[in-house]
């Protein structure tokens, strides 16, 4: 009987130094969308505009993303030098300095786009290089990744509500960007834990066959990125038409990132015997039911942040489960669900902005949301018949878990004899 020899385990800072990253991502990610009424009294822009300034952030990620997933030299392929990270270190950094001291709205913009290249590039290399950790201790560190940014996510707004402007934060975060340059220089090559899965192991006929389900897979990240960024993006909009000031409804935002944060460290753990697609339409559908709770002025700061915890573990869970469903390597499933996921962040924020009118916003808002989130459990409903089509002998393998095919659960513990 052998077994593998596990991968040795990287120097801490190597690990330590991405976390701090993934944390500074979430603070300029959801500030942006919290300083949103603060940013259009500062450029004199009027009540219910300035949602483009998101848009164009998120559409500057989803550059990120396809310049460094579709180049030559990708995550899943791995660069021997790293160099690519060094350039998006420098965008991210030096975009933010730029919005802190732009003094035009369209040169914010402008810097906005250039930060969020450097945001897309980073978190696909991110999730790249904590992706190749085999194992349990895998899955503990992609959780503690989205965690970290999560938690980035929740301290952002609060310091935006807290001191009432952002261009102080956007400083900082530049500063603190600068001293992460040599420990996550690493993060453009393949990482820790298995060799990359090569394109040659896939069955052709069988990855044709595939893709309406990854098409479908697709639509769920674009719907999914439509939630979450568009109520990062417009809950304080919400907020202040509710009658609650700029800085006041810019704090409160922190409530849905926490809520997030909180839900993918607890519900993974607590809810583990629940298969994939169960999870998911069930956090689904909560979310929107306590979206639609919002409408009460009262209950919607709570309700945003209950709706968070219920949507924590949504788009972790659909990587998981369309990677164990795909008859494709890990990183291109990966990848499209990335990309696809980036393009509804630009895109439907500010669609869902149009119905931020100052008149009707604090009716509009929750219900638009909600309905994207309605219409994101629906295309869930449509991959779990397509997956059960596409393996109907998955149920026979798996009777407790009818949604995953038969992969070994450590793939870091198989044993030869």
């Amino acid at each position: 009987m052998t077994m593998p020899v596990p991968p040795a385990a990287p120097a801490r800072v190597r690990v330590v130094a991405p976390l701090v990253l993934s944390l500074l991502l979430g603070v300029v990610t959801a500030a942006l969308g919290a300083a949103l009424p603060l940013l259009r009294s500062a450029y004199g822009l009027p009540e219910g505009s300035g949602a483009e300034l998101v848009g164009l952030y998120n559409l500057g990620a989803l550059a990120g993303v396809a310049a460094c997933g579709l180049g030559g030299r990708t995550p899943a392929g791995g660069s021997t030098t790293g160099r690519p990270v060094l350039p998006l270190l420098a965008a991210f950094a030096g975009g933010c300095a730029g919005m802190a001291l732009a003094p035009t709205w369209w040169l914010l913009n402008a810097f906005a786009t250039a930060t969020g290249f450097g945001f897309g590039g980073l978190l696909l290399y991110l999730n790249a290089f904590f992706g190749r950790f085999p194992g349990r201790r895998g899955l503990l560190l992609m959780n503690l990744l989205h965690a970290c940014f999560g938690a980035g996510a929740t301290v952002g707004p609060l310091l935006v509500g807290r001191f009432g402007e952002v261009p102080w934060l956007l400083l900082v975060t530049a500063g603190l960007t600068a001293p992460l340059l040599w420990p996550t220089r690493h993060l453009g090559t393949a990482g820790p834990g298995a060799p990359p899965t090569p394109d040659t192991g896939t069955d052709a006929p069988a990855g044709r066959r595939s893709l309406p389900l990854l098409a479908v897979f697709a639509a769920v990240a674009f719907l999914y990125a439509g939630v979450e960024a568009g109520t990062g993006a417009l809950e304080s909009t919400h907020l202040e038409a509710a009658g609650r000031s700029a800085e006041s409804a810019a704090g409160l935002t922190a409530l849905f990132w926490a809520g997030l944060t909180a839900g993918r460290v607890v519900l993974p753990p607590v809810t583990h015997r629940l298969g994939p697609p169960r999870l998911v339409l069930l956090c689904l559908l909560a979310a929107t039911g306590l979206l639609l709770t919002t409408l009460d002025d009262r209950w919607a700061p709570a309700g945003y942040g209950l709706a968070g915890f219920a949507l924590g573990t949504v788009f972790p869970t659909v990587l998981v489960w369309a990677t164990a469903a795909l008859p494709l390597p890990p990183e291109r499933v990966s990848a499209v669900l990335l990309l696809t996921n980036l393009i509804g962040s630009a895109a439907l924020p500010p669609l869902l902005g149009l119905f931020a009118a100052p008149a009707r916003a604090a009716v509009s808002i929750p219900l638009s949301i909600a309905t994207l989130t309605l219409l994101c459990g629906l295309a869930v409903t449509a991959a779990v018949a397509l997956a059960r089509r596409a393996d109907p002998t998955a149920a026979r393998r798996h009777p407790d878990r009818p949604d995953r095919p038969d992969r070994p659960d450590r793939p870091d513990q198989k044993v030869r004899t």
